[in-house]
């Protein structure tokens, strides 16, 4: 998230107030704007069914297939920081996000060029390192992500946001797969690959197009750098030339000293690991438990997707009515389905669960989303960002290798267990810290009532 600067800058210990809110007309523009995205969104997303296919089909193993999903992952692990660090004194975040994010998605276009000019045994190695190369401006725009939703909605908005952006996202994403299988399977290989891959960056162009024109209010600007300690020019540009070790502190001081930041991070590190520790237990499940054929996997995805779209917009709707009710529900869901998974052989209730995880995985992301900006102070907002992105991956890197050592040490029906019981744990995080919150309110309130004399005027 924000960026540090030095090591004894003053951080909020509440919820940071965030920029200001666009205005009507202007907040009315960028939700035309996102919602537009959100189509060429949904296309580069299909690219996430397709891409491992297309390397398999070059002639890929098993091991770079997974050296190509654990590539984002460990980049914005251990890069997001380092990014956040450059980004945060530069403002102009649109131009950055939109920029960035068109860079990344041009490497689809570079792979298809590369595998139509070099043979299939020497394309492959050519083909990581692009998508290596990419995932470099990949994490820098994911970083900005947070700042340019938040401030293109207003503190207000969020949920309803990004509950249309990826309710569309996700509709556009199920329609482009369903049309693409259909190129791949009447197009000859590798050409129907390659147009494809060209089609996506086109769609990340058109994205660039709708993207950059968001208009959103300049956050809080801090200078990153080397003033006198506890002065008012902590924070100057030269402390970008500090020693990497004299930073390191000042960010863990900047970060540690914003307590519910931190606790939020512990919270949510804990359920996205039960994310990561599923990734390769439910493919192991449909295959080897239940022996499920493509067909029914391909009802599964599709259900879960389904799902995810119908969470989007039930958050929203719960969100305007009750704010704050999506999340422990949401993670109840989460938490519980492993362990139904664990008792099923029958593929039709496969699909029914699948369907129920991908409205709770909708609403859950929606709400930590949110509680995420009510925790990130806005003069900081790309640091924190960062510091958010580099748990979340960290999460990610650890838990499919967690859950596929567990897998054969203890089984896949037990692994699933034991990927309820994660989920309980985050659930029960969750739970308390939301009890404490009500608790702190209550006592505010308390302390704020005046005090009347019996019988005095009521």
């Amino acid at each position: 998230m924000a960026q540090s600067s030095s090591p004894t800058a003053s951080v909020p210990q509440a919820p940071a107030a965030h920029a200001p809110a666009p205005s009507g007309a202007v907040r009315a523009a960028n939700y035309r704007r996102v919602m537009l995205d959100s189509v060429f969104i949904g296309v580069v997303n299909a690219s996430g069914t397709f891409l491992p296919v297309f390397l398999l089909r070059m002639g890929a193993s098993a091991s770079d297939v997974g050296l190509l999903t654990a590539l984002p992952a460990l980049t914005a692990f251990l890069l997001a920081i380092p990014f956040g660090r450059w980004l945060q004194p530069r403002g102009q975040i649109v131009k950055w996000y939109s920029r960035l994010r068109l860079v990344a998605w041009s490497s689809y276009a570079v792979m298809a060029i590369v595998a139509a000019v070099l043979p299939r045994e020497h394309a492959i190695p050519v083909l990581l390192l692009v998508w290596a190369l990419a995932s470099l401006p990949s994490t820098a725009a994911l970083v900005t992500f947070a700042l340019v939703m938040d401030g293109a909605a207003g503190p207000g908005g969020r949920f309803d946001l990004l509950g249309r952006r990826w309710a569309i996202a996700g509709v556009s994403a199920t329609i482009s797969v369903a049309l693409v299988g259909q190129l791949l399977t009447y197009v000859a290989f590798p050409l129907n690959f390659e147009v494809f891959l060209f089609l996506v960056t086109l769609a990340g162009f058109g994205s660039f197009l709708q993207s950059s024109r968001l208009v959103i209010p300049e956050a809080p600007r801090v200078r990153i750098g080397a003033g006198a300690e506890g002065g008012p020019d902590a924070g100057s540009v030269t402390e970008l030339r500090a020693p990497a070790r004299e930073r390191l502190v000042g960010l863990w001081r900047l970060v540690s000293a914003n307590r519910p930041f931190v606790r939020f991070e512990i919270r949510g590190f804990v359920y996205v690991l039960s994310l990561g520790l599923s990734m390769p237990v439910l493919p192991l499940f449909y295959v080897n438990e239940l022996q499920a054929p493509d067909a029914w996997i391909g009802i599964i995805g599709a259900a879960a997707s389904a799902g995810s779209v119908l969470g989007y917009l039930v958050a929203r709707q719960l969100a305007r009515r009750r704010p704050g009710m999506t999340l422990l529900p949401s993670l109840v869901v989460m938490a519980v389905a492993p362990a139904v998974l664990s008792t099923i052989g029958f593929l039709p209730a496969l699909a029914v669960v699948a369907f129920v995880m991908g409205v709770a995985g909708a609403g859950a992301q929606l709400a930590m989303f949110d509680q995420l900006m009510r925790n990130i102070p806005a003069e900081h907002g790309v640091t924190f960002s960062s510091v958010d992105q580099s748990f979340s991956n960290l999460a990610i890197v650890i838990g499919p290798n967690v859950g596929g050592f567990l897998a054969i040490a203890i089984g896949i029906r037990s692994t699933l267990l034991v990927i309820s019981a994660v989920g309980a744990v985050a659930f029960a995080l969750f739970f308390l810290a939301s009890r404490g919150r009500g608790g702190a309110v209550a006592r505010a309130t308390a302390t704020a009532r005046p005090t009347t004399s019996t019988g005095g005027a009521r």
